[in-house]
């Protein structure tokens, strides 16, 4: 009787321990679930008005309560325990209206007077014209969990423009962000918004003078290959004013040596070389234009500073192409650049701030990503030992690049991608002695709904045969946008399809 109490005690408590154990799982599990979507802050308001006096000038107030959640939000976060705020002096007067830390007792602390410096901006370096901009920083204090920073501060521009984008959304969540918008000069004025979700409403909103409220507006995503966030976020667009500023066509003769260097007999690489110039040896300054009044430089004054705005270069960039002997007209933040192909005129767009492929203007997006590859070459792989040797399969320009080790296995972000159509067909031949034999033949063939279809075949019709790769992607997603529900679909293709792009034999 007491071997059986004893043997019935120790099986209690190694019962009672399994469930000690199993609530200490699911509580730490339950701990991480928690605490794994936690925000790091939480803006309790975010306020921009803007006033465009009748006197040419314009006023830019921006208001921010933010309650700050985690320490991650106080240290690691140069935008939560630090505010920059860029003017440019020649043009504008900064006025810090309040600046103050609301503890979680309800107490108050003042920013000290030492806590606001003034520093060049890392976007207005190495460009001497450039060295007047400043950058206020303003080191918050008084930070614990659970605290609220609030600045508020306001610009008064000379300037009789405005032109400004504004995204409703921030890396941690908004309970409320309002856009003022006010206009008491004549002239041509427009407030156009984009994405407001259905909760958005007018305090007013008549022909100058506008005031929009949004609420509870959730943080923004954090992933790869996400689409402009002019279509993922609401946003704004203020407008008042024209730009009457003519482009500046004067020759660019300081630039003559170094066109001629560039020469090529091909028209399309003479442009090219022209352009992978301007992109990889001028300096990119990338100051909003409304610090500069929305003015450019000339093409000689960039030439000569070898450094300027995005602005600035592409005018720099037409410049060089005319003294070329191209045609060149501008169009928004491109070039569209003609160069004759023996008796036709083809139009290309061109940018000056990236080195992508060119392609004709106007060429459908289908078109210019249909890839067909036909082609055979001897086996050029590497040893891997045991009498196994392995060879990538050559990359084509404007392939398909989606790194599907960037794709996580849950996305909630939608996720852009240029629609394809690629077909490539090798046969590679392999050593005549001593025989070799594909390692791991594959076949694989599927369509997605709504996303597309993918087709691999690797093969050998006997040993010391061609190894034979049939490769063919059609990725088709409507406005190149994968949707969250495509998704697992989506990365599923991504990893198929780089998987077996190496070929492996023994």
């Amino acid at each position: 009787m007491k071997k059986t109490f004893k043997h019935s005690s120790i099986q209690a408590i190694k019962h009672s321990l399994k469930i000690l154990l199993s609530i200490a799982i699911i509580s730490t599990l339950g701990s991480l679930l928690s605490t794994a979507y936690c925000q790091d802050a939480e803006y309790q308001l975010l306020r921009r008005s803007y006033t465009v006096n009748g006197d040419g000038t314009v006023d830019i107030n921006f208001r921010k309560e933010i309650k700050l959640l985690r320490n991650r939000a106080i240290t690691a976060y140069a935008d939560k325990g630090e505010t920059f705020i860029l003017y440019n002096p020649a043009i504008d007067q900064l006025t810090i209206n309040e600046s103050y830390t609301i503890r979680p007792d309800g107490s108050r602390v003042q920013t000290p007077a030492n806590a606001f410096v003034d520093q060049l901006p890392s976007q207005c370096q190495d460009c001497g014209r450039y060295n007047g901009i400043r950058e206020r920083a303003v080191i918050h204090t008084a930070l614990e969990y659970n605290c609220i920073v609030v600045l508020d501060y306001t610009i008064h521009r000379k300037t009789p423009l405005l032109d400004e984008r504004i995204i409703l959304s921030e890396d941690c969540p908004i309970k409320k962000y309002e856009v003022i918008y006010s206009v008491r000069a004549n002239g041509k004025c427009g407030f156009e918004t984009s994405n407001l979700p259905k909760s958005h409403k007018y305090v007013k909103n008549q022909d100058k003078d506008w005031h929009l409220v949004l609420t509870d507006i959730p943080q923004s995503y954090n992933g790869r290959y996400l689409p402009s966030p002019y279509r993922l976020y609401p946003n704004v667009h203020l407008s008042f004013g024209e730009d009457n500023t003519e482009e500046n066509t004067e020759a660019l003769p300081e630039a003559d040596y170094l066109i001629a260097e560039l020469f090529d007999n091909d028209n399309l690489a003479y442009l090219t070389n022209i352009r992978d110039y301007v992109v990889d040896n001028i300096k990119t300054n990338d100051i909003p234009p409304a610090l500069l009044a929305y003015r450019t430089s000339t093409a000689r004054e960039t030439f000569l500073s070898d450094c300027g705005t995005p602005a600035d270069k592409k005018i720099l960039l037409a410049a060089m192409l005319r003294q070329a002997g191209f045609h060149v007209v501008g169009d928004r933040g491109h070039l569209l650049v003609t160069v004759k192909d023996g008796n036709m005129d083809v139009v290309y767009r061109v940018s000056a701030a990236s080195k992508t492929e060119l392609r004709p203007d106007g060429a459908a997006i289908d078109e210019q990503r249909t890839i067909e590859v036909d082609d055979s070459f001897p086996w050029m792989g590497k040893p891997l030992g045991g009498g196994f040797s392995s060879m990538d399969l050559p990359v084509v320009d404007g392939s398909i690049s989606i790194n599907p080790a960037l794709l996580t296995s849950d996305r909630k972000a939608p996720l852009m991608v240029r629609n394809c159509n690629e077909k490539y067909h090798y046969s590679i031949a392999l050593p005549r002695t001593p025989k070799h034999r594909l390692a791991t033949p594959v076949n694989i063939s599927y369509t997605k709904k709504g996303v597309g279809s993918i087709t691999i075949r690797i093969s050998q019709d006997r040993p010391g045969g061609a190894v034979k790769v049939v490769r063919e992607l059609i990725i088709d997603v409507q406005d190149g946008i994968v949707t969250p529900k495509q998704y697992k679909d989506f990365r599923q293709m991504m990893q198929d399809w780089n998987q077996y792009r190496t070929i492996t034999i023994r």
